[in-house]
């Protein structure tokens, strides 16, 4: 059963929505039916001027899909509403490793049925080559695949907590010679000093490979990674072995450190036998202010919304065609009512849907009732998949603007828990 409003009056841009700007439910009743097994459509009453016609569809564990068409603009966007006491969250690779590209709806299909998955949005940006690798932290289910960057993250912890925060990679690696400070896991850069595990994946680039220590990690201690006070941690004892030109890959238990200039003078009293103990960990100032722990993370820039206020500079993020219109993902929140977002705008269709600024893009959001957004990877890779409960059939629900559906590097999907067996 779908519900549709009636066409809204005002011509006004979606831009024009006013900061006070809230959120109204009306019940949309279909025939009489059974109150027990057929959910019903809610369909959303946003401000005048927003947008011109809303079809709502329900789904399982009370979500809501919504079809929002603005004819003035023009867009069309796809808006998934989560209710938070139904459902579970979990950032997806859809591999073992940092490299990859999957499709949304493929990552969404490829999840245990069993675990009653609902959707999947897609996220973070990424690389074309290596393919797949994701330009912020991916932290699935408190293993750290990809390592933070100086980007925000929206992060899931335990007993339900979760937000917008910029992680951080902290730690040490003890030897004979010395302490060396570790400012990355997972996200080599030349100027850093870190520690690349075998879940990265990728070859480390030239300038990497200059100022490298190939380590063997004790298989006793390395299997002792778990979640700590505020996010994933990393623990164990290694052996120093002399690299080979073919060094390029941690793979198993092997753990390669990355030393920044300032460290070459302590790397070069490491020899080969040596053992270190390497301790890490990943926190953010909002995890600790929250005293949870992180177990999700995916990537995504810039933040749209904070304490329902539209960021100042949302419009200063990338270059001009990266602001302007364009096909949009984005995600939000609203932590007293318990309630989620997930936001798709199709666009790069002259006539029918041309896309959304950032800045349209958080007043959507704030219409919706998010007092948090933040927006994700878009354009081609913009893409919101549904699963059917009682089939398994997995749908893309909105219109991606290549000519089929794009290989992705993550998703954040979204687990039904209520009525569970």
């Amino acid at each position: 059963m779908t519900c549709t409003t009636p066409a809204l009056h005002s011509r006004r841009p979606a831009a024009a929505i006013t900061a006070g700007a809230a959120l109204m439910l009306s019940a949309c009743v279909g025939p009489v039916a059974s109150r027990t097994t057929v959910p019903r459509p809610v369909a959303l009453a946003l401000p005048v001027g927003v947008v011109d016609s809303v079809r709502s569809e329900p789904l399982s564990n009370g979500l809501q899909l919504h079809t929002l068409v603005n004819t003035t603009a023009p867009w069309w966007a796809y808006v998934l509403e989560i209710p938070m006491r139904c459902v579970q969250l979990q950032a997806v690779k859809g591999g073992p490793t940092s490299v990859g590209r999957t499709t949304t709806s493929a990552l969404l299909a490829s999840l245990p049925a069993a675990r009653s998955p609902l959707a999947a949005i897609n996220a973070d940006f990424f690389l074309f080559a290596p393919p797949g690798v994701l330009t912020n932290a991916h932290i699935e289910d408190g293993t750290v695949i990809t390592g933070p960057d100086v980007k925000p993250v929206f992060w899931v912890g335990d007993r339900g907590a979760m937000g917008f925060d910029t992680l951080r990679a902290t730690g040490t690696l003890q030897s004979r010679a010395g302490t060396f400070t570790l400012r990355a896991w997972n996200r080599p850069a030349a100027r850093t000093t870190g520690i690349v595990d075998g879940r990265w994946g990728a070859p480390l680039d030239t300038l990497v490979r200059k100022r490298l220590v190939k380590l063997v990690a004790l298989t006793a201690t390395l299997r002792q990674r778990a979640t700590g006070r505020t996010g994933p941690t990393f623990a164990t004892r290694a052996v120093v072995r002399t690299a080979q030109p073919g060094d390029t890959i941690a793979v198993g238990d092997t753990l390669l450190l990355h030393y920044s200039t300032a460290d070459r003078a302590l790397a070069a009293q490491l020899r080969d036998g040596d053992t270190v103990r390497i301790a890490l960990a990943v926190s953010g100032t909002g995890v600790e202010r929250q005293r949870t722990r992180v177990t999700q993370a995916v990537g995504g820039r810039p933040l749209l919304l904070v304490d329902s206020m539209v960021v100042n500079d949302v419009e200063t993020e990338g270059n001009a065609g990266f602001r302007g219109l364009n096909p949009r993902s984005a995600l939000g929140f609203n932590r007293q009512r318990g309630t989620m977002w997930w936001v798709v705008i199709d666009g790069r269709r002259p006539g029918v849907t041309m896309g959304t600024s950032l800045r349209q893009t958080a007043d959507l959001l704030r219409a919706l009732g998010a007092t948090e957004a933040m927006n994700l990877d878009g354009g081609g890779s913009s893409a919101l998949a549904v699963r059917e409960q009682a089939s398994g059939r997995v749908r893309v629900t909105n219109s991606p603007s290549d000519p089929t559906e794009r290989a992705v590097g993550n998703a954040l999907a979204a687990y039904g828990t209520c009525g569970r067996r």
